[in-house]
């Protein structure tokens, strides 16, 4: 195998979670243009039309959209059944659906209410648990699969007062690296860890007067497609000895915490 063909997912099936404008739609497109049969989900069905329909019209693999709720079991068990009846076994989970983050215009520490809470552990931590439960059977049926969730400078360092969010993100870390032992070596578990990105790279109104620019290495937002080479150096061949790790794409904010 050539060093470029370890890089294609052609005959593959990815489903992706929390597929909107910016670091999903990015990764959902590279996979396809890789070869894979992607099946995108988020909350909103008529964008994720539009965005499979994108997809579609530039060739490669196809793509199907399947609106779902990744912090609701039931949800991701129908997004699993409707992969498999288009595409047959999944091979690439990429969890990138999040929740629970709260600013310090949401009303501060104390707007991290019960329910803020419980969203945010369901979709950023039990979505990934849930999704690997359910593409199990699959993942060992063919022992290539690719199990990577979006993790987050939140989860190294805390950003007051988003809380729920951090410790969430924290948890998944750590889920990540448990099920990384389990399901080896039939599934290879990874955190991509995205920085500050928006679908453009400018800083968006919800993080104006954070600093969160400033707090990078590089001293600038990311654009959504920075991430995508790390997203798919974890989904194939690639990284065949890769499994519990963690990927930083965020400017160097954790790397040069001082």
């Amino acid at each position: 195998m050539s060093v470029l063909d370890r890089f294609r997912l052609d005959g593959r099936t990815a489903i992706l979670t929390g597929v909107g404008p910016g670091v999903g739609k990015h990764v959902a497109k590279a996979y396809a243009e890789l070869g894979a049969n992607v099946v995108i989900s988020a909350r909103s069905q008529d964008r994720l039309d539009r965005i499979a329909e994108e997809i579609n019209a530039a060739g490669g693999g196809k793509a199907i959209a399947i609106a779902a709720d990744a912090g609701e079991k039931a949800d991701l068990e129908r997004l699993v059944t409707g992969a498999r009846d288009a595409f047959g076994p999944i091979h690439i989970v990429f969890n990138n659906a999040a929740a629970g983050v709260v600013y310090a215009a949401d009303g501060g520490l104390w707007a991290n209410t019960d329910e803020v809470w419980k969203t945010a552990m369901d979709v950023n931590v039990m979505a990934t648990w849930r999704l690997t439960e359910l593409t199990e059977a699959d993942m060992k049926g063919h022992g290539k699969g690719s199990i990577i969730s979006v993790q987050s400078c939140g989860g190294f360092t805390p950003i007051p007062p988003a809380v729920a969010y951090g410790v969430s993100k924290a948890a998944l870390l750590f889920l990540v690296r448990e099920l990384a032992k389990s399901q080896a070596p039939h599934t290879r578990i990874n955190c991509l860890c995205v920085g500050s990105m928006s679908p453009d790279g400018q800083e968006a109104d919800i993080h104006k007067g954070l600093g969160l620019a400033e707090r990078n290495a590089i001293k600038r937002f990311g654009a959504a497609d920075e991430a995508v080479g790390a997203a798919i150096l974890l989904a194939g061949d690639a990284s065949s000895y890769t499994t519990g790790s963690t990927i930083f794409t965020e400017g160097g904010r954790v790397g040069t915490i001082s």
